[in-house]
């Protein structure tokens, strides 16, 4: 009965304080003020986060001549949607805006629609729409905006994005310097996931390629995916070392390495720890285009005599110096094979051997 009573008297006070605490409305006048003092700090970046501007506040915020200056526009959860979206785009003073944050608010593809096609974002380099409630049609208004040709990145991340806003958002050939997407935490599916994967690892590939350090790729080229998006640019001509280790590889890649014509220069290939059977090790012994291959690792896979002895016939890979199958599942059989090959006769290293 006590403990009745106590709730009885504490709910007013609990209804009381959390109804105080929520944020009220900035009216317009104390809205001006406070953008006039956060712009006296910093005249070209204005952040304003969690405040319960609404649409209303943000078409009072639009029609302010203080927003000349301002390169940087972040307004974070503060109940924003589609028509404020467009009071954005009716303002007469963002002509300066290259970056803009509309986390955590309540834009759907009807804002996003907006966003794609009014000029005042044509000088937009970074859009982030985090968390809001954009699907396939936004998605696919911004790859197809003839505004936001300037785009550098876009995040989309927490957005209710599928396979077909991700296929043509990657593949976009509007937004042509784009470099980073988000779309983590959408509902993608698989062909969705590939293809976003497959633009991240195509992007870090120009990235290395710009900062002369394209050793570095097998890093980033993780499954079969990366080794596609690799051969299909410029910069897989005239490699002479690549290093895939560790990459997730199966035969499918591999057939895709030992045809390409791009890699007539390589010298050295790593494969070691992936997932290549005999059939990847036949594509490498069949190569019209590895004629050059010194060095080639395929320690731990899951190469058996097949190809063991597909290898020791080949006359492909005559020039190999050193050949590593250790830690496959190679036999009495596929071994006498590789001793006995008459095409592998400059191997200076065992074949079995860990050096």
């Amino acid at each position: 009965m006590v403990r009745f009573r106590w709730t009885v008297f504490c709910l007013p006070f609990f209804y009381f304080f959390f109804v105080s605490a929520s944020p009220s409305q900035m009216s317009g006048e104390d809205l001006l003020k406070y953008i006039e003092k956060k712009l006296r700090r910093n005249s070209t970046t204005l952040r304003i986060n969690q405040k319960n501007l609404g649409d209303e506040g943000l078409k009072v915020l639009a029609q302010s001549p203080l927003l000349q200056s301002v390169e940087t526009l972040v307004i974070y959860k503060c109940n924003l949607g589609d028509e404020g979206i467009q009071a954005l785009a009716d303002s007469a003073y963002l002509g300066n805006l290259t970056s803009l944050s509309l986390e955590n608010n309540s834009i759907t593809d009807q804002g996003v629609k907006i966003l794609a096609t009014s000029k005042t974002f044509a000088n937009l380099k970074l859009l982030n729409l985090y968390r809001n409630r954009i699907k396939d049609s936004g998605a696919m208004a911004l790859a197809e905006s003839d505004v936001l040709a300037n785009l550098v990145v876009l995040n989309l991340n927490y957005n209710q994005i599928r396979d077909e806003g991700a296929l043509h958002l990657t593949s976009s050939r509007e937004l042509k310097n784009i470099k980073q997407i988000g779309l983590a935490y959408n509902p993608l599916g698989k062909d969705g996931a590939e293809v976003w994967h497959r633009f991240k690892v195509v992007q870090k590939l120009h990235e290395l390629h710009e900062q002369n350090q394209l050793q570095e790729m097998g890093k980033y080229i993780l499954g079969d995916m990366g080794v596609f998006a690799l051969l299909n640019l410029p910069y897989a001509e005239g490699l002479t070392e690549l290093d895939l280790h560790g990459n997730d590889l199966s035969d499918h890649a591999v057939i895709a390495l030992a045809r390409s014509p791009k890699l007539s220069s390589l010298v050295t290939l790593n494969l070691a720890k992936n997932n290549i059977t005999d059939v990847g090790a036949k594509a490498l012994a069949d190569s019209k285009t590895l004629t050059r291959l010194n060095t080639l690792n395929l320690n731990f896979n899951r190469i058996g005599d097949d190809g063991a002895k597909s290898i020791a016939r080949s006359q492909v890979l005559a020039s190999l110096e050193s050949l590593k199958l250790g830690q496959n599942r190679i036999s009495g059989e596929g071994v006498l094979a590789l001793e006995e090959s008459n095409s592998l006769t400059k191997l200076i290293h065992p074949i079995f051997g860990f050096y």
